[in-house]
This record gives structure tokens, sequence and C-alpha cells, in this order.
């Protein structure tokens, strides 16, 4: 892989990225299996390629599970202020297995088999790139406005140990310089902070700081300058809900007009905030810091028009799972 480069990689691929390949490539499992969108023979195709030696180490079996690995979504919404439309704002896409298990039971099934972390980490971003640009496609079709939304993944150091592998992926993929930003994880140290200013520097990309209450201080205060958006994990979440049922609102509100005045993020972002939670209210009814808007993040929320359109709710297929998969498919094209 070392001396493989974008040009090499574009003569190996051909034209397999083109939307029409794309299209014909796809594999949509059945129901009564949750229908996900699987991309088994171009997984195999780039991970061969980008990560030729891990690859051929796999047996046939762990090589075959993560070529059918898909992605799952979650919406982002505009919490504060309350009369933006439309209301969605981006989603958070997640690994998924065809048998519909979410990333804590992938990571146990690559144990079992035996697969790197690093391999499943590029399996599930291949499948992420490669819905983004069907659903560009498709919203182009429908006269639909993609560029209002923005798509992130989480990124950590399986990613970062192969910076040239992640630009040589990234670099197929053009239009994610619009839509698609990085999250950084919060086990992210100090020491990756220069691959990621080189990351930004040469891909042009934007970050998310994930879980930054749990994030490193100095890592965290490094990052804001290469940050459009800042999120808040979903423990730190059921910690503000029970904040607010000890009648401590008036914290919670003070709290977070510091810490966005402090950080000067533009965004903040709540993780596993419920529809029908005391707390949304209480942000909505209560936050008049103009600086700051407030996104909130929720595995059941149903998507809103038009994205509804590229978006099927798991729980109608497998009640035990949560979050959207892309149906755009099953979508027929105007």
């Amino acid at each position: 892989m070392a001396s493989l480069s974008s040009l090499d990689l574009g003569n190996e691929l051909g034209d397999l990225l083109e939307d029409g390949k794309l299209v014909e490539s796809a594999v949509l499992l059945v129901p009564p299996n949750i229908p996900l969108t699987c991309f088994p023979a171009i997984i195999e195709k780039l991970l061969s390629l980008l990560l030729t030696r891990e690859w051929e180490q796999l047996s046939e079996r762990a090589q075959n599970y993560l070529k059918w690995i898909s992605v799952k979504a979650e919406s982002i919404d505009v919490l504060v202020p309350i009369d933006v439309y439309p209301p969605t704002k981006g989603f958070e896409m997640l690994s998924i297995d065809r048998e519909g298990r979410s990333f804590g039971g992938i990571l146990e099934q690559c144990k079992a088999l035996e697969i790197p972390p690093v391999l499943l980490r590029f399996a599930s971003l291949i499948v992420v790139l490669i819905t983004l640009r069907l659903l560009r496609r498709q919203t182009v079709l429908s006269h639909e406005n993609l560029a209002s939304l923005k798509f992130t993944q989480n990124v950590d150091a399986d990613y970062l140990n192969y910076p040239m592998a992640l630009k040589l992926l990234l670099r197929l993929f053009p239009e994610y310089i619009r839509m698609f930003y990085l999250e950084v994880n919060e086990g992210i140290t100090k020491d990756y902070l220069k691959t990621l200013r080189a990351l930004s520097e040469d891909l042009e990309i934007g970050f998310v700081l994930d879980d930054s209450n749990k994030m490193d201080v100095d890592v965290h205060w490094e990052l804001l300058d290469l940050s459009d958006w800042i999120k808040i994990d979903f423990q730190a979440t059921r910690s503000l809900e029970r904040h607010l049922e000890a009648d401590r609102g008036e914290e919670i509100i003070s709290h977070f007009e510091k810490y966005a005045t402090g950080s000067g993020s533009r965004v903040i972002v709540l993780e596993g905030l419920g529809e029908s939670s005391p707390l949304k209210t209480f942000l909505q009814e209560n936050w008049q810091y103009a600086e700051t808007a407030l996104y909130y993040q929720s595995r059941e929320r149903l998507p809103v028009p038009p994205w509804d359109r590229y978006f099927g709710l798991i729980q109608d297929y497998e009640p035990s799972e949560f979050g959207l998969f892309f149906k755009g498919l099953l979508t027929k094209e105007k």
C-alpha cells in the first residue's frame, strides 16, 4: 500500500465507483431482514488495494463477513432555534451488519473472526462514502437540497494509524468536502494532533468533537479551531435530565452558556435526547445564547420530509435495534 498513489488507485478501480456502476453493484437485503444496502464487491476490491497485507491475512470467512458490512444513520436536528425548517441538519453514520447487529455486536464478531479493527473501520467508511454518492445522485434527480446536510462518522486511532490509506479513500469521493465531517473520537490522544491537522490541511475536511465531555482537555482545546460542531454524549445528556428533575435548570443554562462562550462553537449537539424528554422542552424555552445553536441526536427519531424519502426506520423490521437505514435504492427515481 505504501507505493499506491491516487492515480494508481484510480486506474485499478476504473469506472467501478461511477454512479451507474454503484447501483449495479449494490445488493439489497430482503425483508424480513432489515433491507440494508450492501456493496460486497466494492468493499473487497478497495480493502484489497488500500490495506493489502491486512486483508490477505484474513480467513475466507472473515473476508466474507466484512464484505457485507453496511451502515445505519441517526438523525441530527435543530433543537434551538425552534423556527428552523427543515429541522434536520445531518446524520451520524454507524456500522451495522447484515444480521442487524450494531457496533458492539460487530466488534464481538470481529474478535471471534480475528478481524483487525482497522479493517472494520475502513469497510464501514467505504459504505458511508458510497451511500453519500448515491444519495447525492438521487437528491439531484429529485431536486432536493442536499447541501444543507452534513454526514458524520467516528474517527479513532484505527484510522489515524493509516493516514495515507484514509487520504486515498477520501480522495475517491471529492464531494465529501461539502457533505462529510469526521467525528474525532474521545479516546484520541495528543500524539495524534499532528496527524489530524495534516488531514485538515491536505483534505480541507471538517471535524466534529465527539463525546467532548469525555475528551482529553488538551486535545479538546487544540482541536476547537478545526471543529464546526461539538457533541455531548448520551450519558451526559442523562445527567442533565437528572439535574432538571432536581430543579437545577438554571445551572444547566449557565453551564452551557459558559461552555459555548469559551469554546466559540457555533453548534453543540446533545446525543440521546428523546422527543418526549422534559430537557428538550426546557432548552427550547430557555436557551437564549444566539451565537450557538443547539442540535440533538436521537436514534429513535423518525426522518422528517424530505429525508423520509431516503431513510426508513430500522425498528419497523427489528424492534430491538434502533436508527435509520438508507432506502434510496428502494425509491423510484424521478
